[in-house]
């Protein structure tokens, strides 16, 4: 290999600093605490030029806010003590407004002694469309629960409709059948033919099963909008009550397992719990191809924990076809009565759905 002329030496370490100095990524170079180097891009990060930086120390430059953290950051990397993390500088400038720079460095040896060399990058826009991000998500969540208080007071409306009046309407219905199936029994052998009374007769019994049967659908609706269970019997036996539908309705085998004291929940916790029940058997019905389910109730120290556990298919991959609608629904119900939520695999097949609520 041949040596380098000086010339050429020279020639390569300035066309080494016009890239550098052209980099549209920040670099820098510190050294016994002091600004030994930046190019132009760093400089323009923080609204200045690299002759206003170069030669200054660490602390003199840092935004005071952050002025130990990132002295403690630069000496920690000297003393190459744990991992390269990377920093962040929050800046507020009079000429570029708020800025957020992200710098990345490693320890080197620099003229026989530690320095520190790196690179900034400019994450304000990055960090910007994320703030804006999590903003709309908290929107979202927001109307959401509102979309949901307003579903759960219509459904409280309709299922009172449905059974008070709707109910109501049936029932006369009923009765009003009784009374005339007594009338035609009363007076069939002297005002009509035996043939037409009896048919009659059957006719009325046919009006009245099928009346009978639409109380007991109105009925059924009502409680899936409101269960009414609940506010006559209690969390505990909802559940029980809802589990045992399901049996019937889907011929899926329901264990429940429930706590012998008392619920510790409020009024709006329950509902929102035995919703998620309801939503999470629903599920179950719909995608699990399932034999049996449990549902697991317990309560310690002002904690309750919720589990639906099924021995169906199970989701196709860990992590995935977790935001369905009805599992949304369920994250949203927890949030709201501020629990955690976690679905997945069980150890032995099935999907595991895991509510964990503070009594408040």
């Amino acid at each position: 290999m041949e040596l380098l002329e000086d010339g050429d030496a020279a020639d390569i370490v300035q066309l080494f600093s016009g890239i550098v100095d052209q980099s549209g990524a920040g670099i820098y170079l510190i050294q016994d605490g002091v600004m030994q180097y930046v190019n132009r891009s760093f400089a323009t990060f923080f609204g200045t030029t690299p002759d206003r930086l170069m030669g200054r120390g660490l602390a003199d430059v840092a935004p005071p806010q952050q002025r130990e953290t990132l002295v403690a950051q630069y000496e920690k990397r000297i003393a190459a003590e744990g991992p390269d993390d990377h920093f962040v500088v929050r800046t507020n400038l009079r000429s570029l407004g708020r800025r957020t720079i992200e710098l990345h460095g490693t320890r080197v040896d620099y003229r026989q002694r530690p320095a520190v060399v790196g690179i900034g990058i400019d994450v304000t826009a990055r960090e910007e469309a994320h703030a804006e991000l999590v903003e709309s998500r908290a929107q979202l969540r927001q109307l959401m629960s509102v979309v949901e208080a307003i579903q759960d007071k219509e459904r409280g409306r309709i299922a009172l409709e449905l059974h008070d009046v709707i109910g109501g309407m049936l029932t006369a219905l009923k009765f009003d059948l009784a009374r005339l199936r007594m009338r035609i029994e009363n007076t069939r052998d002297r005002e009509m033919a035996g043939d037409e009374a009896t048919c009659l007769l059957r006719l009325t019994g046919e009006i009245t099963d099928l009346a009978q049967e639409t109380i007991e659908a109105v009925r059924r609706l009502s409680d899936e909008l409101r269960p009414s269970m609940l506010d006559h019997l209690g969390f505990h036996a909802s559940i029980q009550d809802l589990a045992a539908r399901f049996t019937a309705r889907f011929r899926v085998d329901t264990t429940v397992d429930l706590p012998d004291e008392r619920s510790e929940l409020g009024p709006e916790a329950e509902l929102e719990m035995l919703r998620i029940v309801q939503e999470a058997l629903t599920n179950v019905a719909r995608h699990a191809e399932a034999s049996h389910v449990r549902v697991t109730l317990s309560q310690d120290q002002g904690t309750v924990r919720l589990e639906v556990a099924d021995d169906g298919r199970g989701l196709p991959e860990a992590g995935t076809a977790t935001t369905g609608l009805g599992l949304v629904g369920i994250r949203e119900r927890a949030r709201r009565v501020g629990g955690t939520v976690s679905i997945g695999n069980g150890p032995t097949g099935g999907v595991v759905i895991q509510v964990t609520a503070a009594v408040r």
